[in-house]
């Protein structure tokens, strides 16, 4: 990885380019959503900055107010609707992808600091004695990435087409008069258009914002999996140069190297641990909600076979994009451990005398915890 490429979290391209750069220029690909960091591909990581008076800002500040009025609309359509299950699913969607692009938000105002911090841990892992063995992260952050936006592409694609049957047939069942798209709006976007006349103008603005928090949702597993998959890289790097070492002798000098290569990798980990936590239980939450959501619709929604396609494929795919999170994320934890099954193995010759010290203090410390038996009352 080349930090002097990294960009900020909140662009889907921009990322490919920070976690998979692996010691080669890439290519510009141009901004996502939500995007307030200024310099995002400068040549220098100290060129990244946030401000508040720039027009990335303002726009991401713009769909997040448009965001917060979605979601006050979908409330009050709730309560006249005494709540169905599709008008709380709204109030859950704007509200868990809301919070998640506020968050975002909060994570470019940090970005710089997260990249000096990330290019100062994994500096070390970017040259010789550590290389990369099999697929470069370049191609499995590549293939994941467009994989799931594909995948997404695909998902709304069949959503479109649904809605379109399933207004056709109204209109066709209920001999409904009007405007097909007039009526599509009206009924899709009721949120909205029952405070507001239907015009082009807003029909454009309520797609566009659609877009952008469906982007959201995919993309805050998308990036928890793209950063793990960046940290798993590092410690599958430092355990396979170690792994051909279990059981043979080595100077003291290079262990104390490794540790503090392991150290390195480690304290960025609890770094970014820190900083992601809100967006993992958010991301977790969003998954378990609409997994269950979607798994319902699948049984309950038989208006076409478009829809039952659509739902199904949705359903597949939610349950395949929480997984994939889950999976790479966890497996960090895993990869960190390998490395004890080398250092377990290291012969006594090889101890430091630090590390020497350290076990005779702690035999010392248990021998004098240790209580005498009471011989008197041996039978107990």
């Amino acid at each position: 990885m080349k930090i002097q490429e990294q960009v900020p979290p909140v662009n889907i391209y921009a990322l490919f380019r920070h976690l998979a750069s692996d010691q080669q220029n890439q290519n510009n690909h141009g901004d996502g959503n939500l995007d307030s960091v200024q310099g995002v591909f400068a040549k220098d990581i100290y060129g990244i900055n946030f401000r508040w008076r720039s027009l990335r800002t303002l726009y991401s500040l713009f769909f997040l107010v448009l965001g917060f009025i979605f979601l006050c609309t979908q409330i009050n359509l709730t309560v006249l609707y005494k709540g169905t299950l599709w008008e709380v699913g709204g109030i859950l969607y704007f509200g868990l992808n809301l919070t998640g692009a506020i968050y975002f938000l909060i994570i470019s105002r940090k970005w710089r600091s997260i990249m000096i911090r990330w290019k100062s841990k994994e500096d070390v892992f970017l040259r010789p004695p550590y290389r990369m063995y099999g697929r470069s992260l370049k191609f499995k952050i590549r293939l994941i990435g467009f994989s799931v936006i594909i995948l997404a592409i695909i998902e709304e694609s069949l959503h479109l087409a649904s809605t379109i049957k399933v207004h056709h047939k109204y209109i066709n069942f209920c001999n409904v008069t009007g405007t097909f798209w007039e009526l599509y709006y009206n009924r899709e976007h009721t949120r909205v258009f029952k405070y507001v006349s239907y015009n082009v103008l807003t029909v454009l603005l309520v797609e566009f914002t659609h877009k952008v928090y469906l982007f959201i949702w995919s993309f805050m597993d998308l990036f928890i999996t793209l950063i793990s998959i960046g940290l798993l890289t590092r410690f599958e790097q430092f355990y396979q140069r170690i792994e051909h070492l279990k059981g043979k002798s080595k100077p003291e000098v290079f262990w104390a190297e490794v540790r503090g290569d392991y150290t390195k990798i480690s304290s960025l980990v609890t770094y970014l641990d820190e900083i992601l936590s809100p967006m993992i239980l958010i991301t977790c939450a969003s998954d378990v909600f609409f997994i269950t959501f979607q798994l319902y619709m699948t049984v309950r929604m038989k208006t076409t076979s478009i829809t039952k396609i659509y739902y199904r494929f949705s359903l597949i795919f939610l349950i395949f994009r929480a997984l994939l999170m889950l999976l790479i994320s966890s497996h960090v934890y895993v990869a960190s451990r390998k490395p004890l099954k080398v250092l377990r193995a290291v012969p006594m010759s090889s101890w430091s005398t630090s590390m020497a010290g350290t076990l005779i203090t702690y035999e010392l410390v248990m021998l004098s915890e240790e209580k005498p038996l009471e011989n008197s009352n041996i039978c107990g």
